[in-house]
C-alpha cells in the first residue's frame, strides 16, 4: 500500500508540474465580430483571443450569480436557450430568468456552419479560458457581481477545473460547478460507443452519436407532449464536429500537424482532473431513465471525490494541519458534516434522460433543484467552517 501511495503521489506531482497545453497564457481578450452570419436573435459572435465564440446573454438581477451553460460534445449552447419559433418555456434560460439569474450560453467552436472557420487544436485549457473570458466580458458590461455558477452538461464536465482556474485568473468568483449529467475531467473514464474519426476539416466526427442524440431528443419530446425542436433543425443548427482534445474522457489525444496523436500525459494536464486542490465545489443533477444509465448510476460517485476533497483540502486540512486540538462535540459535528457531503444530499434527480433539462417539464424542475442544491451547499460549507473555527481560535 505504501508503494502504491508513493507512485500515486509521483503521478500527481508529475501531472501538476506538466506545462498546461493551450493557445495562450493569461486572461483572454474579447472582441465582437460584427459581420457574423446565421445568428439567432440575442446571439453575438465574439472572438476570444481570436477564436470565434457563439454567445447568448440575458440579464437578470445583477446581485445574483451569472449562470453559465456549457454544452456537451458536438452541441452548441442553443439547446439551453432555444431557437426562433420555439417555445421559450422549453429551455433552461427561461426558467433561470424566472428566478432572477442572468444567463450566459457559451458555445465552444465546432464544425457547425455558424462558425466561419474551425479550430482543430482547441484544447480544454482553451475552453476554460474562453468561457471565463466571455463570462467576465458580460459581467463587466452589465454591472454584475462577478459571481458565476457554471452548469456543465455531458462532456462539458471536462471544463470544471480549467474554467475554475481561468475564472480565478479573470477576477471572477466561481462559487459552484453544477454537473448536468456530466462526466468529470478524467481522461479515458468512458468507453466511446463506436469509433471517433478525423473529418476532412480536421475536427473529430462520430456520426453514431447523432443517432443517440436523436433518440434522447424524441424521448424528451414525448415526455413533454410536443416537439421541442424539429430534429432537422436540431441537427443542422445545433450539432457539429468538435476538436479532438474535447474527447478526452473517451479518447486522450491532441491535434498535431494535421493528425490525432494519442497522448495521455498531455490530456491529464489539459483536463486538470488531478488538481483536486484547485477545483470548484460540485453539485450534481442527473436524469432517471435507463436510456441514460451511465449518468443515472455513476454521477454521484464520479463527482464525490471532488466534493469531499474540496471541503477537506480547502477548508478542513489548512486548519487541522496546524492544530488537532478540536472540541469533541465540534469534531463529531465535522465528521457528520463530511459524511453528509457524500450522502447524496448534494445530488439531485430530474425525470428524463441525458437531456432531462430539455423541455418545459425538466427545465423547470432542473432550476428548482438547482436552487435547493445551492442552499444545501451553502449551509454545508457554513457548518464545516463553524466546526473548524474552534480550532483556529485556540492557536
Amino acid at each position: 500500500m505504501q508503494g502504491f501511495k508513493s507512485t500515486l503521489f509521483l503521478l500527481i506531482v508529475g501531472v501538476l508540474a506538466f506545462s498546461s497545453p493551450g493557445h495562450a497564457t493569461g486572461a483572454w481578450t474579447v472582441e465582437k465580430l460584427p459581420d457574423a452570419q446565421g445568428l439567432y436573435p440575442g446571439e453575438e459572435m465574439l472572438t476570444t483571443n481570436g477564436i470565434e465564440t457563439l454567445s447568448y446573454f440575458k440579464k437578470g438581477d445583477p446581485d445574483k450569480p451569472l449562470v453559465v451553460f456549457v454544452p456537451g460534445g458536438f452541441h452548441l449552447a442553443r439547446v439551453a436557450y432555444g431557437y426562433p419559433g420555439g417555445n421559450e418555456r422549453d429551455f433552461l434560460a427561461y426558467w433561470l430568468a424566472q428566478e432572477g439569474y442572468s444567463f450566459l450560453g457559451a458555445s465552444y467552436p465546432t464544425g457547425n456552419k455558424v462558425y466561419s472557420k474551425v479550430y482543430p487544436a482547441f484544447s480544454i485549457r482553451d475552453w476554460g479560458k474562453q468561457v471565463a473570458a466571455v463570462a467576465k466580458h458580460f459581467s463587466d458590461e452589465n454591472g454584475l457581481s462577478g459571481e458565476i455558477i457554471v452548469l456543465g452538461w455531458s462532456a462539458g464536465g471536462q471544463i470544471a477545473q480549467s474554467v475554475y482556474e481561468a475564472s480565478q485568473a479573470a477576477g471572477l468568483d466561481m462559487s459552484l460547478y453544477v454537473s448536468i449529467a456530466s462526466t468529470p475531467p478524467i481522461p479515458l473514464l468512458l468507453a466511446a460507443p463506436g469509433a471517433i474519426s478525423k473529418a476532412e476539416n480536421g475536427l473529430s466526427a462520430a456520426p453514431q452519436f447523432y443517432d443517440l442524440f436523436k433518440k434522447y431528443v424524441l424521448a424528451q419530446d414525448a415526455m413533454n407532449g410536443h416537439t421541442i425542436m424539429p430534429w432537422d433543425t436540431f441537427e443542422s443548427q445545433v450539432l457539429g464536429e468538435i476538436p479532438v482534445a474535447m474527447n478526452a474522457i473517451m479518447m486522450a489525444s491532441r491535434y498535431e500537424n494535421g493528425e490525432f496523436v494519442e497522448d495521455l500525459d498531455w490530456s491529464l494536464a489539459d483536463t486538470g482532473g488531478l488538481k483536486v486542490t484547485d477545483f470548484p465545489f460540485v453539485v450534481t443533477i442527473s436524469g432517471n431513465k435507463v436510456l441514460d444509465n451511465d449518468h443515472a448510476l455513476t454521477d454521484r460517485g464520479n463527482w464525490g471525490i471532488y466534493q469531499i476533497q474540496h471541503l477537506y483540502r480547502n477548508i478542513v486540512l489548512p486548519v487541522l494541519s496546524k492544530s488537532e486540538d478540536i472540541d469533541p462535540a465540534n469534531w463529531q459535528s465535522l465528521m457528520d458534516r463530511m459524511n453528509y457531503a457524500t450522502s447524496g444530499a448534494l445530488n439531485a434527480r430530474v425525470p428524463g434522460n441525458h437531456f432531462f433539462w430539455y423541455g418545459e417539464v425538466g427545465a423547470r424542475e432542473t432550476v428548482q433543484q438547482l436552487d435547493m442544491l445551492l442552499l444545501r451547499a451553502a449551509n454545508l460549507i457554513s457548518d464545516i467552517e463553524a466546526a473548524v473555527a474552534t480550532v483556529s481560535a485556540k492557536q
